[in-house]
């Protein structure tokens, strides 16, 4: 039925089941039909806000579901992602998983949830020290942190799929078309490491990401005293494609006692398997009584997309089938360029175009397949000569890249005593420029003042060339270092206070700072967040501090906070720079699609790799089962195909393709994807 039957329906409510699933494709107006129901219920139906439960992906759609959303009702609002559902029952209920589980040994009032930063960092030192105290992970040519990584997934996966995490190791061995004696010894250093984390974690009441999962679902859910989900009469799911089946054990439960559930459901969805979609269990779960309403519609392209979203995945299937493609469909494709700075180049060069035409920046979205610095680059520098700007999805810059940051660090390692900190003299000639508005050839002038105990005196020399301005601010700096240290003898604050007191004393006084507000808030909450989770974790040698200052000066990046993001979501002004899944997964659509990187495996990552498979970590698969090279195929391309369909239908105008010989690397590619797209040729049409 169309988009307007379906709300007529919806609305009407004369359903005999409680439970309705409404079904449609990527882009058939899925999300729109359950925020609008969302709002019937309130304003039409009279139904209390406080009674009603919407579940939804991430903080992209919570701004889309926030959007408009304003009530005449003092009532409770209950609408998050599921992680953020977790986390607030967790810190309400804790008491209740602390007296279930016998494994957390301090009795706090609420848990410290560890930050994916934080995590990382632990599980990777944890690595370190297993491979050089006791020889662990011989024969694994992964880095200690790219094992700490898989190691994590295999956590999260875990506790997402419902699997004892004392399985993990035998799961993945088992899983081997090859094993003997010595792998299967890896996969036991696995399972040590694994269990040693999670004990570590939970006995100082320090909560990750999959560990939320663990604890609500074994040690919250099912206790006859939580009865946060009882007064729940209306529950509203989109995306339940996506649903792990911690979710969906959630998700079922709430049904068995509401008037009505609203499921929404796309049947060409679980794009998100490696984050624990599962359709498959969703299926089995949806063997009780329900409706249907299956939506026809499709707003955001026109039939020639999805004719072509057919024709690949015909061709994935059967390499010889061949289909034929409307001439008129506007999808041109070039795989000509040898070197990937010419596809880059030829991608700056399109957009330019567009713009010139009149198309505005915001319904242009570059697709890359990974976070690419390079056409990053080149689209700001591009967008600064077209004066406009660009809306990055991914994770920001490194928090150390920012001057206004940097100087916080520097100013932190002046202050403290850090003995395992040391700065190079390219810190301190950036420093120095920065905070005294030098050059860096006169920035580099002062950096032998620099001392164990401080800042000293600049020399009458080193005063004529930097000048009496510049003096006068080293001056006053050097006496603010000095009047901190010795307030510090009285008082030892936290790194977070110190980054507050130095951002409102001494970096507030420079230009532009009030641009940097955010990204400073960034880096006090993963400050705070971090060395909390670390001190907690009782870590040897070096204090928390210092760790994370060596983290911060390392990998440390920021994400971006809900503010940004709805800002950046509002202007018109910004060409969309995103990855496939952020595309998909944010309710964004743009009129020109550009797919970069189109010989790039990257379009189908692997799930196998050397200590981690997501699909072997599921629930509904037995655990003895191998797992083939066949059936990684299947699953590969399965995703694949399944993505590939959601962003041909939410291509309102035009698709170009891009893709070069060479990857960034400068290794030779191969993709099944590119030959596919290839054969098709797309009638020979080319993006020149």
């Amino acid at each position: 039925m169309n988009y307007t039957q379906a709300q007529d329906k919806l609305n009407e409510d004369k359903f005999s089941h409680k439970c309705i699933l409404v079904k449609g494709n990527s882009a058939s107006g899925k999300t729109t039909l359950a925020t609008n129901k969302y709002k019937h219920l309130i304003e039409n139906e009279n139904i209390k806000s406080s009674n009603i439960l919407c579940l939804f992906m991430n903080k992209y759609q919570n701004i889309t579901w926030t959007k408009e959303m304003v009530f005449n009702t003092a009532g409770e609002i209950r609408k998050s992602s599921y992680y953020g559902f977790i986390r607030r029952e967790l810190s309400l209920y804790w008491p209740y998983v602390v007296e279930n589980c016998t494994k957390i040994k301090i009795n706090i009032l609420k848990p410290e949830f560890a930050s994916f930063d934080a995590t990382n960092y632990a599980m990777k030192a944890l690595v370190e020290h297993f491979r050089k105290a006791k020889g662990y992970f011989q024969d694994i040519t992964s880095t200690s942190s790219k094992i700490a990584s898989d190691l994590i997934s295999n956590i999260n996966n875990a506790a997402l799929s419902l699997v004892p995490f004392d399985e993990i190791g035998t799961r993945l061995y088992n899983s081997l078309e090859v094993n003997d004696f010595l792998i299967k010894e890896t996969y036991n250093q696995l399972d040590e490491v694994t269990m040693y984390y999670i004990s570590k974690l939970l006995r100082n009441g320090v909560v990750d990401y999959g560990l939320s999962f663990y604890l609500y679902n074994n040690y919250l859910l099912h206790d006859p005293r939580y009865n946060s989900i009882n007064n729940i009469k209306y529950l509203i799911v989109d995306d339940i494609d996506e649903s792990s089946p911690a979710e969906q054990e959630l998700i079922f439960k709430i049904i068995n006692n509401v008037d009505r559930a609203y499921l929404f459901y796309n049947p060409k969805g679980g794009l998100c398997s490696y984050y624990g979609a599962n359709t498959d269990y969703l299926k089995s779960k949806l063997t009780i009584g329900h409706h249907e309403i299956i939506l026809d519609d499709h707003f955001c392209c026109d039939d020639d997309f999805i004719n072509l979203s057919r024709i690949i995945d015909n061709r994935a299937h059967n390499l010889f089938m061949e289909d034929k493609i409307n001439e008129d469909v506007p999808a041109f494709i070039d795989m000509t360029s040898e070197l990937r700075s010419e596809m880059v180049q030829k991608i700056m060069l399109k957009v330019e175009e567009l713009l010139n035409k009149g198309l505005k920046p915001r319904d242009i979205a570059i697709i890359c397949p990974f976070n690419d610095f390079i056409i990053s680059y080149e689209l700001l520098k591009k967008a600064k000569e077209l004066n406009i700007s660009v809306m990055e999805t991914s994770k920001k810059d490194r928090f150390i890249d920012n001057e206004y940051l940097h100087t916080l660090i520097v100013l932190a390692v002046l202050c403290n005593d850090y003995k395992s900190i040391f700065l190079t003299k390219e810190d301190y000639k950036n420093f120095f420029s920065f905070m005294l508005r030098l050059d860096v050839i006169r920035g580099s002038l002062l950096y032998p003042f620099v001392t164990e105990s401080g800042l000293q005196d600049i020399s009458l020399d080193i005063e004529e060339r930097v000048g009496s301005e510049a003096v006068g601010k080293y001056n006053e700096l050097k006496e603010w270092i000095e009047n901190y240290k010795i307030n510090l003898i009285d008082h030892k604050g936290s790194l977070g206070e110190f980054f507050r007191k130095a951002f409102s004393e001494v970096l507030v006084r420079l230009p532009k700072v009030k641009e940097h507000i955010e990204d400073y808030i960034s880096l006090y909450e993963s400050c705070e967040g971090f060395i909390n989770t670390l001190d907690k974790l009782e870590f040897k040698g070096k204090s928390s501090e210092e760790r994370f200052i060596e983290f911060i000066r390392g990998q440390g990046s920021g994400f971006y906070s809900m503010n940004e993001i709805q800002e950046m979501l509002l202007q018109d002004n910004s060409i969309v720079l995103t990855s496939p899944y952020t595309y998909l997964t944010s309710n964004l659509s743009s009129k020109v699609q550009i797919w970069t990187d189109i010989n790039s495996n990257m379009w189908s990552p692997r799930n196998a790799h050397e200590l981690s498979n997501s699909y072997v970590l599921k629930s509904n698969r037995n655990s003895d089962d191998m797992y083939t090279e066949r059936e990684e195929n299947n699953n590969v391309y399965g995703i694949l195909m399944s993505v590939v369909n959601c962003l041909l239908r939410k291509c309102r105008g035009e698709l170009y393709i891009y893709g070069s010989e060479y990857s960034l690397s400068g290794f030779q590619q191969e993709s099944k994807f590119a030959d596919i797209l290839s054969d098709i040729q797309l009638n020979n049409k080319s993006v020149y």
